[in-house]
Parts: structure tokens; sequence; C-alpha cells
């Protein structure tokens, strides 16, 4: 019986380094092939929004463009010059799921103009940071939380600022 309890755990154990390995991999994989892998779905994702059941569905078609215009104007080209995997944590916000995660009013996360992104590392975080700075593409650029993420905003319509500073 204790033989078979621990096979079965140590199956369970691989089988989870294997999947973990797996996400991992298909990573790469994307990185590798200069697939974009940023899709608007992916900036209106959001456990808080989840955990509340709040639908975090873009309201109208501008801002589903906005979000595309952010994607395709700074995420994929920042990401084909990374060459690494980045994570969104926050894009798209309707204005209830913004105030329940203590977004500012007039947020532009509200407009799809605005993600929060990280690779997982404060150091590779400022690589990614001083790409996006170099790139030159964006309205706002923050380092936020000491470099926890990066904040970057970019306008589709009217002048994009080129401003940043850390939170």
């Amino acid at each position: 019986m204790k033989r078979w309890l621990i096979v079965v755990l140590f199956g369970t154990l691989i089988i989870g380094f294997i999947g973990w390995n797996y996400n991992k991999i298909e990573q790469e994989f994307q990185v590798r092939l200069n697939i974009p892998c940023f899709e608007v779905e992916e900036l209106c994702f959001s456990w808080t929004a989840l955990r509340y059941s709040i639908d975090n569905t873009p309201e109208n078609a501008d801002i589903e463009e906005n979000l595309q215009a952010l994607i395709d104007n700074v995420l994929i080209p920042v990401r084909r010059e990374y060459g690494k995997y980045i994570k969104v944590n926050s894009g798209y916000r309707t204005p209830k799921l913004n105030k329940r995660v203590g977004g500012v009013a007039k947020s532009q996360h509200q407009k799809g103009e605005a993600v929060d992104i990280t690779t997982g590392s404060i150091k590779q975080n400022k690589a990614l940071y001083d790409i996006i700075d170099k790139q030159g593409n964006y309205d706002q650029l923050i380092w936020e939380n000491g470099g926890e993420w990066i904040y970057v905003s970019y306008k589709r319509e009217g002048k994009n600022r080129k401003r940043k500073f850390a939170l």
C-alpha cells in the first residue's frame, strides 16, 4: 500500500513538473518564432474581475481598437527586441474593476490605452523598461512599486507625451 502511494505521489510531481515546463517551453517557442502572443482578450483578463464576478468586457469598439494599437505599437515591438516572455498583469479595466483594484479615476486602463507588465524579476524589468524607453513609442512609462512591474500606455489618437517617472 505504501509503495502505491509513493508511486502516485511521485507520478503527480512528475506530471506537475512536465506541465510547468511545457508552459515555459511553449512561451520560449513563441518568442523564438516571433509569434506576437498578445491578444486583446489577454489584456482584458483579470483575476480580480473573476473573483468579484465583474464583467471586464470592453464597452465599445474604440476600447478594443485602443488595445490592439497598444499591442501592435508597444507590446509586440518590445517583445521582439526583448526576446523573452512578458507577462501582462493588468490591461483593460471597466470603471467597476478599476475602482475595485484602487485605480485612479481617469486611468488609461479604462480606455484600453494602458497595461502593467512584468518579466518576473526587477532586474529584467529594468531591461524591459529601457527597451520601451529606447523605442519611444509610448504615452506614459512608469516604473511602479520599486520595479515590480512596468506601466506603459499608448494613445491611438492624439499625441503620445512620452512621460516617464517612478511611483
